[in-house]
C-alpha cells in the first residue's frame, strides 16, 4: 500500500473500514459440500483481507470448529443454511475472542435456534442482526472520523508520524475497552463448559443431532 500523509487520510478512511459482507439473500438455501463453503465464503469476504493470501475460510478451520462444538455436525458431508451463518459469525468473532468464549456465546444459539422452524430461526436473526449492522456502521464512520480530527490537533502539522501513532493508540483503545466488554457480557450469560457434566452433555447433544440427520435422510 502506497504511504500516505495523514492529511490524505481523512478521504480514504471511510473506504479502509468499509467490510465486505453477505446479504441474507445471498445465503444459500440448498445444502452444500465443504469445497462450496469455502468457495462462497471466499467470493463473499475476501474484500476483507489484508493480504491476498489470506484465507478467509478452510477444511482444517471448519473440522476444527466442529471438533470445539462452534458447530454442530454436517449431514453426511453436507452443510446447511444455519451452518454457513453460524460460520460467518465465527469469522467475525475469532478476530478477538477466544474458542471457548465464541463456544460459550454460540452454544445457546445452537441448542434453540440451529435447525428449528419454531421461535426465531438462525436466518431471521442473521437478518435483524444484518440490519442492525449497517446502521451502525453510520457510528462507526463518525466515531473513527471524530478519532481522526483528535490526533490531528495534537502536533504540528508535518509530524505525520505521531499523529498516525495517536489514532493507531486512541482506535486500540476503542478496541480493547470494547473487547473487555464484549468478554463480561459472555461471562455473564453462562460458566465456561469444562466440567465433567458439561462436556458430557455436549457429547450427547452431539450424538441427537447426528442420529435425526440419519433419520431425515431415510
Amino acid at each position: 500500500m502506497e504511504q500516505k500523509k495523514f492529511e490524505d487520510l481523512k478521504d480514504v478512511l471511510n473506504e479502509w473500514i468499509r467490510l465486505d459482507y453477505i446479504l441474507p439473500e445471498d445465503i444459500p438455501s440448498i445444502e452444500l459440500y465443504m469445497d462450496q463453503i469455502t468457495t462462497f465464503m471466499e467470493k463473499g469476504l475476501r474484500g476483507n483481507k489484508r493480504n491476498e493470501d489470506d484465507k478467509i475460510l478452510t477444511k482444517t478451520m471448519i473440522n476444527n470448529y466442529s471438533k470445539n462444538n462452534l458447530l454442530p455436525p454436517s449431514n453426511k458431508k453436507k452443510y446447511s443454511k444455519d451452518h454457513i451463518i453460524l460460520l460467518i459469525y465465527i469469522y467475525y468473532l475469532k478476530n478477538f475472542l477466544s474458542i471457548n468464549d465464541i463456544q460459550n456465546l454460540l452454544k445457546p444459539m445452537n441448542e434453540q435456534h440451529f435447525g428449528q422452524d419454531v421461535n426465531m430461526t438462525l436466518s431471521e436473526i442473521y437478518s435483524h442482526i444484518f440490519q442492525l449492522e449497517r446502521e451502525y456502521g453510520v457510528k462507526i464512520q463518525e466515531s473513527v472520523q471524530y478519532i481522526y480530527e483528535t490526533a490531528c490537533q495534537q502536533y504540528e502539522d508535518d509530524n505525520d508520524y505521531l499523529k498516525t501513532f495517536s489514532m493507531i493508540l486512541l482506535l486500540s483503545y476503542d478496541i480493547y475497552a470494547k473487547k473487555q466488554l464484549v468478554e463480561k457480557l459472555i461471562d455473564s450469560m453462562a460458566q465456561p463448559i469444562d466440567s465433567k457434566a458439561e462436556k458430557k452433555e455436549a457429547k450427547e447433544r452431539e450424538k441427537k443431532a447426528k442420529e435425526n440427520a440419519r433419520k431425515k435422510q431415510k
